[in-house]
């Protein structure tokens, strides 16, 4: 399973490359550019490292984060400390392979092995909180730990003592079966194919025949479910699409079974398809809608600019030296390639465009999660047709101003005391450069995690509830209009239903509050700058200190708004006379609505409900229409994968 092409580490050593036999990038990308990436790496992990432990220490701060109770202190994480051992494999020289071989002794042993435990095959994401007391536990450390070992074995496992392969080994069988146990839904995206990978390498590296069969099976399953829609559940994620597409490139590179890689390659393509139809060259970002994303910024993917041959430049190779420019050192060793027919429109501006894509299959009443993406030079303006609020999510996102960093860009959030509010639901109906949306609540659901932290009774204690529109990279003194007059102070307070326009520097943006409820309080409209932001909040609950929410004490509880975004030609005031020419109407009767929004080039409606209720309820009562009629759901591609992966 090692690899054919080897790469000069400077004049130290000789690594292995990843690139199949026969590989070549253009030249703008070149086995230098690998070994940079890789040093780089592992000299700025060379600083935390903590000989007495063996492993990477960092600190974490005293914010929330799911998952884990470990506040306010250094810790020692098992899956970062994993990745060094890769990289100081590939750095080469003894000195860097023994302590290598300690990191990875040190980290198999913080492994659950017992296979009639709770937590079989985990680890806990740090050294000071093993798996058992994690709130809860993440099962995907059986994943992500699996396929870092599974590299450094089959990469350098001749260069190992026999004792520590011996438990690398065991290891990752752990894993694998782990990850069996589990059989994650093919929905969850990135670890459904990182899932594969790991079953699928181990139960090569093992001779395991019957892991083998399920890893198999596994990858037909996930060819299966793209084939649902044609695309994927975890849609346009920066970070996770890039984990698919790294993982897929993984097990195009070990994965020796051809049938299994059959499939690979057109899940692949798919993939690459998949960011391509939504790649907005002018600003070099991904436009929306995300399905979950950490950084709106896309910032320097050095994968990318690795998968395009360097065609599409984020950095020079001196950035990296330097450290201007950091990125995983993997990025190093594994061979990123973007299919060659589908290079172009990442390079290429291919004039302004619709685009629409289905990720979700639904049974009918439901609709289908689909997403819509309208780009033009000047900007690109993305939002799903139903989605919620969670702090991973982008269900209304754009971009504007070119590609300089850092991004300009608008985010739609929902802030319960200044933190995304996991129980905040968005339904939209989008056409070209114009959204008509709604938010409304969901019980049961969660606060900060729409699982790990729920809402307990339906009761939570808030002092702001608000739907934020957060602007970034808005110049100071940009020019706001308020009801058709300039707004020149801020912060300012405005009356609900008041029109805003924005000329963002390289785009405009007309924004409409219509309408909002929150058991007997109305809405409260403000625009402000918070830190590095311009804001526009919709506040359906404003208190000097925290109070007592119930969910069954509010008969309705929803915003509407009406958004439309231009390019940078013409004059605010034309955009804002415009926009509110268009006639809109809402109804409201038994826990439901409707909106009509004549908007300028198509009739926008939506129906949803204004009360609180399950998820399930919410979607059935959700339609977007455009026209008149539901809006067309359209797939990404009409090829079968599943059935072209048996011919």
């Amino acid at each position: 399973m090692m690899l054919t092409r080897r790469q000069a580490w400077g004049c130290l050593t000789a690594i292995p490359s990843l690139a199949p036999a026969g590989a070549e990038h253009s030249p703008a990308w070149t086995p230098e550019w690998d070994v940079a990436l890789i040093r780089a790496a592992v000299e700025r992990l060379d600083q935390a490292f903590d000989p007495g432990e063996r492993m990477l220490a960092r600190s974490v701060g005293p914010g929330y984060q799911y998952h884990t109770s470990v506040r306010g202190r250094t810790v020692h994480p098992t899956r970062d400390s994993l990745e060094y051992a890769v990289l100081l494999l590939e750095a080469g020289g003894e000195q860097r392979r023994r302590r290598a071989g300690d990191i990875l002794a040190r980290v198999t042993a913080l492994q659950e092995t017992d296979p009639g435990g709770k937590w079989y095959g985990l680890w806990g994401w740090y050294l000071e909180e093993p798996a058992p007391r994690m709130s809860p536990a993440d099962w995907n450390w059986a994943d992500f730990n699996g396929a870092l070992l599974l590299l450094a074995a089959a990469r350098h496992g001749t260069s190992l003592e026999a004792p520590l392969l011996n438990r690398m080994r065991e290891a990752i069988r752990h894993a694998a079966y782990s990850v069996r146990r589990r059989n994650v839904t093919m929905s969850y995206t990135n670890i459904a194919v990182m899932g594969s990978f790991v079953t699928l390498a181990a139960a090569e590296m093992l001779g395991d025949a019957d892991l083998l069969a399920y890893a198999r099976d596994r990858l037909r399953r996930l060819a299966r479910a793209v084939d649902d829609t044609g695309s994927f559940a975890e849609y346009n994620s920066p970070t996770y699409t890039h984990v698919t597409i790294a993982n897929l490139t993984r097990l195009r590179m070990l994965a020796r079974d051809e049938d299994s890689r059959a499939l690979v390659r057109l899940i692949h393509h798919r993939a690459w398809l998949h960011l391509a139809r939504r790649w907005h060259p002018p600003t070099r970002q991904l436009a929306g809608p995300m399905s979950r994303c950490y950084q709106t910024d896309l910032g320097a993917p050095l994968w990318l600019q690795k998968a395009l041959g360097g065609r599409l430049a984020f950095a020079t190779r001196e950035d990296i030296a330097v450290g201007r420019v950091t990125a995983p050192g993997e990025v190093g060793l594994l061979d990123y390639r973007c299919p060659e027919e589908l290079a172009a429109g990442f390079l290429r501006w291919r004039g302004k465009r619709q685009h629409r894509e289905v990720f979700l299959p639904a049974a009918a009443p439901v609709r289908p999660v689909q997403g819509t993406t309208w780009l033009e030079r000047d900007f690109c303006l993305g939002a799903v047709n139903r989605g919620d609020l969670w702090i991973q999510r982008r269900p209304l996102l754009a971009y504007w101003g070119g590609a300089s960093r850092p991004a300009r860009y608008l985010q739609l959030r929902f802030l319960k005391d200044d933190y995304d509010f996991a129980s905040a639901l968005f339904y939209s109906a989008q056409q070209k450069n114009c959204v008509l949306g709604l938010v409304n609540f969901r019980w049961p659901g969660g606060d900060r995690h729409g699982s790990l932290d729920p809402i307990v009774g339906g009761e939570y204690q808030a002092a702001r509830l608000r739907l934020r529109f957060d602007f970034q990279g808005v110049a100071e003194g940009a020019r706001i209009l308020a009801g058709g007059a300039p707004l020149r102070d801020l912060p300012a307070e405005l009356p609900l239903e008041t029109a805003l326009g924005f000329d963002l520097g390289g785009a405009r943006l007309w924004l409409r509050p219509r309408a909002a409820r929150f058991g007997e309080r109305g809405g409260r409209l403000s625009v402000a700058r918070e830190e590095s932001l311009l804001t526009v909040s919709i506040d359906l609950l404003r208190e000097p200190r925290p109070v007592t929410m119930r969910w069954k004490d509010l008969p309705a509880a929803y915003a509407v708004f009406t958004l439309i975004m231009e390019g940078a030609a013409g004059r605010l005031e034309d955009l804002d006379r415009r926009a509110a020419a268009g006639a809109f109407d809402l109804k409201t009767a038994e826990g439901r609505l409707q909106a009509m929004w004549l908007a300028p080039g198509a009739a926008l409606g939506l129906r949803g409900a204004a009360a609180v209720g399950a998820v399930a309820e919410q979607d059935r009562a959700f339609l977007e229409l455009v026209n008149g009629r539901p809006a067309p759901l359209v797939r990404l591609s009409e090829e079968r994968l599943a059935a072209a992966g048996r011919a």
